[in-house]
C-alpha cells in the first residue's frame, strides 16, 4: 500500500486506553536517537508512570550527528549534552533514571547485522527481562533514517528471543515521507490513545532536548533542528500505536 493511504489509516485507528494496549504491565521503549522517545511516546510514557507502571527507556545512539561540524560543540561535549537532554527529558516524563539506558552507538551508524548488533539485542532482552516487561515499543521500521530501520531490526531480534513480548511501532519521520511510496506493509493494526491529559508533561520533555528544539548551538550551517512543520505531528492530542506483525 501506498504511504499516504497506511498513514490515514494510522490516523483513523480506534481509541483505546492505555490499560487495553499494556494491561498495567512493565514495558520497554526503544529509541533510535536522544528525543525520539519523546516525540513518539512522551504521552504513553507520561500516562503510564502517573499510573505507577515501570518504564524503561533505551536509546540506541549517542546523537553526535545532529551537528557535525560545531566548534563549540565538538563530538564528546555534544555526546554528553544530549544525554543530559535525555535525562531532563525521562525526569519530566516520570522516569528514574536508573531506567534510563544509554547504548552510546555512533549516530547514523546503528548496526542492522554483526557483533555489535548482537551486543545490542542481547542488552535489550536483559532489560526486558530484569523489567518483566511484555511489551516494547519502537520506532517504526518505515522512518526514512538509517537508525531507525536498524533499531526496528533489533527490536524484532529482541521479540524473537522474547516471543511473549508485544512489539509495538510508533512513526517519527514517517509522517513526512513521499505520500505516493509504495510501502509491503500491511494496513496499520493498533490504536491511537488520547494523551491530552499529559500533554504538558510530553511538551517539557520534548523542550529538554534544548540542542534539537532551539537555536542552543547556532555555529554550524548544517546542524539539525525541528522547526514548525516537523514537531506538528508530535504535539497533537493523540499518539498512534501499531502492532509489528510476527
Amino acid at each position: 500500500m501506498k504511504v499516504e493511504a497506511f498513514l490515514s489509516e494510522l490516523r483513523q485507528m480506534k481509541l483505546a486506553s492505555l490499560q487495553s494496549l499494556t494491561n498495567g504491565e512493565p514495558f520497554v521503549v526503544l529509541s533510535p536517537h536522544p528525543d525520539d522517545e519523546s516525540l513518539g511516546v512522551g504521552g504513553l510514557i507520561a500516562a503510564a508512570r502517573a499510573e505507577r507502571q515501570r518504564v524503561d527507556v533505551v536509546i540506541l545512539t549517542d546523537g553526535s550527528g545532529s551537528h557535525p561540524r560545531s566548534v563549540a560543540y565538538p563530538r564528546d561535549k555534544l555526546v554528553a549534552l544530549r544525554r543530559v537532554e535525555a535525562e531532563r527529558a525521562a525526569e519530566r516524563l516520570g522516569v528514574p533514571l536508573d531506567r534510563l539506558a544509554h547504548l552510546g552507538l555512533p549516530d547514523t551508524q546503528a548496526p542492522s547485522e554483526g557483533p555489535a548488533f548482537e551486543r545490542a539485542v542481547e542488552r535489550i532482552v536483559a532489560i526486558v527481562d530484569d523489567a518483566g516487561a511484555q511489551s516494547l515499543f519502537v520506532s517504526w521500521g518505515r522512518d526514512p533514517h538509517c537508525d531507525h530501520e536498524a533499531a526496528d531490526r533489533i527490536a524484532r531480534a529482541v521479540r524473537a528471543r522474547r516471543p511473549h513480548v508485544k512489539l509495538w511501532s510508533y512513526p517519527i519521520w514517517g509522517w513526512f515521507r513521499d505520500p505516493e511510496v509504495e510501502i509491503d506493509e500491511p494496513p496499520p493494526q493498533g490504536a491511537r490513545i488520547d494523551i491530552s491529559a499529559w500533554l504538558p508533561a510530553k511538551r517539557a520533555a520534548i523542550a529538554a532536548h534544548a540542542s534539537q528544539m532551539t537555536d542552543l548551538i547556532d555555529d554550524d550551517p548544517e546542524g539539525f533542528r525541528f522547526e514548525e512543520r516537523t514537531l506538528a505531528p508530535f504535539l497533537g492530542a493523540y499518539e498512534y500505536l501499531f502492532e509489528v506483525p510476527a
